[in-house]
């Protein structure tokens, strides 16, 4: 396991009395070094990050530098869990036709070599960009994900290829990994059609019952809310707590490209926005969108006994002069820990 550095930390608990909103426990401090600890059996370290599109200058960058240069400086964070989990925000093709839409993202089937070797142990594809490129682009997406041999859910060839869980054992855990997107710019899959699998309470609910009854643990990634919003909207909310109603140990969230705040529901833990992880922002964005888009985290999310106990975030910061994330230094890291503060009271009314 590899030492890492941080500049506070933050716990999120079910096992504690909250100090800052229901069921939720904040603990700041100023430590400069944390070690990973084994964990016990039947305990599972999950980190998880936010949107990562490695298209656009992203793509230049990995042309001139290599595969690993987005995630260089972030691999040590991204490899100190048992299952490191990221939502892939482009798709990794050459050919298509490209829909008709504000952005499109795309990439070189080749660089997905470099999520591999940064540590990413598995994708979501549920959101608004996986079948931006056609019928084709998805499937060369696929291609691609296969050849490497990374694991990904919520987008495929038809309907039930779109709604099948990732299915992998992790020191011993058999886990489930489900993906959906409810952004409507988009290609939903159908019966017989490609596209990318539609949230819905009842889908959610049947596929996560279904996963949790081959599984030891079910993890749900949801694409959804609004862009550069701190608050969840009502239809995250609903999304999200139908999953931990069916058995989801936890809702990791993305698609408002900022973070957003964690709530304990019921048995589980829902993270309501990772926020952007790997994204080509650079000075002028930092002008024209603040600091929020920015800002990041790695969340390592203990899962005992089938239960999230915890989440905690290790901030993260996307450099603008070199379009990538790096840790977060001690002042950058204290103001991102101060702000999930306040963004964890918003998540728990």
């Amino acid at each position: 396991m590899v030492a890492f550095l941080l500049s506070a930390t933050l716990t999120v608990s079910c096992l504690s009395e909250s100090t800052s909103a229901p069921g939720v426990t904040v603990q700041l401090s100023t430590a400069t070094t944390v070690e990973s600890k084994p964990t016990p059996d039947g305990t599972i370290t999950i980190a998880a990050v936010g949107d990562v599109m490695i298209a656009r200058d992203v793509t230049t960058l990995m042309e001139q530098h290599g595969a690993i240069y987005p995630f260089e400086l972030v691999a040590p964070l991204l490899q100190d869990a048992d299952l490191t989990i990221a939502n892939l925000e482009n798709t990794l093709t050459e050919r298509g036709e490209e829909a008709i839409k504000a952005y499109t993202f795309r990439a070189p089937p080749r660089f997905a070599s470099g999520l591999v070797d940064a540590g990413i142990d598995a994708v979501s594809l549920g959101n608004n960009h996986a079948a931006d490129f056609g019928a084709v682009g998805l499937e060369d997406t696929l291609v691609a994900l296969d050849a490497v041999s990374l694991p990904y859910a919520g987008a495929g060839m038809t309907e039930a290829a779109a709604r099948r869980a990732a299915r992998l054992v992790v020191d011993g855990q058999r886990v489930a990994l489900l993906s959906y997107t409810d952004v409507m710019e988009n290609t939903f899959a159908g019966l017989d059609s490609f596209g990318v699998a539609l949230a819905t309470v009842d889908a959610i609910d049947a596929d996560v019952r279904a996963a949790r009854s081959q599984s030891d643990v079910v993890i749900v990634a949801l694409h959804s809310g609004i862009e550069y919003t701190d608050a969840p909207q009502p239809n995250q909310q609903q999304l999200a707590r139908a999953a931990i109603d069916a058995g989801a140990a936890v809702v990791l969230g993305h698609h408002p490209h900022t973070l957003q705040g964690v709530e304990r529901y019921g048995d589980g833990l829902i993270i309501y926005s990772l926020g952007n992880f790997v994204f080509d922002l650079d000075n002028e964005d930092l002008t024209n969108l603040g600091p929020r888009a920015f800002e990041t985290a790695v969340y390592y999310v203990t899962i005992t006994d089938g239960v999230a106990v915890d989440a905690r975030p290790v901030p993260v910061y996307i450099d603008p002069d070199e379009n990538r994330p790096r840790p977060a230094t001690a002042e950058e890291g204290a103001a991102i820990l101060t702000r999930i503060d306040g963004l964890n009271e918003l998540a728990n009314p």
